[in-house]
């Protein structure tokens, strides 16, 4: 009798189980999504009870605790604006004000503000959690179109060489991609959800803004939306300081594509050929699309030298928080140094010749989309030549997170996958108690987030 009800759950358990994971993908997003925000608010809730002193007082609600750290500068840029001088110590070195916060995030939030009536705080809450759910969705539809666009390009050249299949086996084997590429997109948005620093994404931050308007960029390079994707760029790169990466991965796309056409036609029968000129005049949308892509990454400087009559006005600003003038990867060198002695260096090195054999690894190059690689590449560099490394360096590397895919397509084990879900999620926790907690140092200060 026991071993029957038993049985009995079990299978109705099984069957809802299945009709949950067979409703519409972008559901399934959603609830993944939802899991994760939840979680970090109970991760942010017990945290700030933990806070008995600091800058801001403690303990902290939830709402009070993740409105700190560089949630005032937005705040301040949503009151006030950006200032039309900048301010300057008694040596004359630009000091850290507003202009290296860009301004999507801090209007959305006071216009949000203003219609609901809702205090500022709520209202970039609100506004910083429903671009989060969003970009969910749109980095769902970046996964799974990655993965079928090489799909049917692997399918497309092995025609060729095998003898023709019948319209079922056709049919079967892109229903099995379909089912694949679906499967593995869910993996990897549960992964960027959950990902350490994922807990930045409902905070009045401009994180989660800005990967809405990155995903979505480059969902429309991947399909080819070349007019779509400037638009994107546009709002992204006022978003988040994502425009130099991002305009380089468009240039350099544009370079591979017309390469491969070039190539591909060169092979082609002499009568079926298409003159050169022909080929490239094919990929003139695609260059017009990265040339503005590259422009856009320029406009967030240019309205800051126009505001303030000063060329420099937003490199001089970001300099202001490291205290000295921008040097090419110089303070990595030093802080590598700086932590690790002598092994410092050398660990630097082998991370980045490491993380250069990955992207050419054989798994990398099976799901993710050449345009998605480059961006990556690309913004590992940017990192490299401009990024002081410090505390707030594991933010920077959310733009990283099309690496989730490939990372995930490693194995096809649940257990693997849930093991690294499981693992971002506890390793969030460790980030949010260490870096959102204040804790003073003995020099004055604390680690920011």
């Amino acid at each position: 009798m026991l071993d029957s009800f038993y049985t009995r759950t079990y299978v109705w358990v099984r069957d809802r189980a299945h009709e949950f994971l067979n409703l519409p993908a972008w559901i399934l997003v959603l609830a993944i999504y939802s899991a994760s925000r939840l979680w970090d608010f109970a991760v942010f809730s017990a945290v700030g009870k933990q806070q008995l002193a600091g800058p801001w007082g403690g303990p902290l609600g939830y709402q009070d605790f993740i409105s700190t750290w560089d949630a005032g500068w937005y705040e301040q840029i949503a009151r006030t604006g950006y200032p039309d001088v900048l301010p300057v110590d008694y040596s004359g070195a630009v000091m850290e004000n507003p202009w290296a916060f860009y301004p999507v995030f801090p209007y959305l939030a006071d216009t949000l503000s203003r219609v609901t009536g809702l205090s500022y705080y709520p209202a970039a809450s609100l506004v910083a959690l429903g671009s989060g759910f969003v970009a969910a969705v749109v980095i769902y539809y970046l996964f799974e179109s990655s993965v079928l666009l090489l799909s049917h390009a692997r399918e497309h050249s092995a025609k060729s060489s095998k003898e023709p299949s019948t319209e079922k086996k056709i049919q079967s084997a892109r229903e099995e991609s379909a089912q694949h590429a679906r499967t593995l997109a869910l993996w990897g948005v549960a992964l960027v959800a959950f990902l350490p620093i994922a807990p930045v994404l409902q905070v009045p931050y401009a994180e989660a803004t800005g990967l809405l308007f990155l995903a979505a960029t480059l969902l429309a390079l991947v399909r080819g939306a070349y007019g779509r994707a400037v638009l994107w760029a546009i709002i992204a790169c006022l978003s988040r300081p994502i425009g130099v990466p991002l305009g380089a991965a468009a240039g350099l796309w544009w370079a591979l594509s017309l390469w491969l056409k070039l190539r591909a036609n060169a092979r082609v029968e002499t009568a079926q050929r298409k003159k050169t000129g022909a080929v490239i005049a094919s990929s003139l949308p695609q260059l017009l699309s990265a040339l503005g892509i590259c422009a856009a990454a320029l406009l967030w400087p240019a309205i800051a030298w126009i505001r303030t009559g000063r060329v420099d006005a937003y490199t001089a600003t970001e300099t202001a928080w490291r205290g000295k003038h921008l040097a090419p990867f110089e303070p990595w060198i030093h802080q590598s140094r700086a932590y690790l002695g002598e092994w410092g260096l050398p660990l630097l090195i082998a991370l980045v010749i490491g993380y250069a054999i990955w992207s050419f690894s054989p798994v990398v190059r099976s799901v993710l989309h050449p345009v998605l690689n480059l961006f990556a590449g690309c913004y590992v560099l940017y990192l490299l030549i401009f990024l002081n490394p410090q505390s707030s360096t594991f933010r920077l590397l959310l733009p990283l997170f099309v690496m989730a895919l490939p990372v995930m397509a490693l194995s096809a084990s649940r257990a693997y996958r849930m093991a690294l879900v499981l693992f971002g999620a506890a390793a969030g926790a460790g980030w949010v108690g260490w870096l959102w907690h204040w804790k003073q140092l003995p020099t004055g200060g604390d680690y920011p987030p």
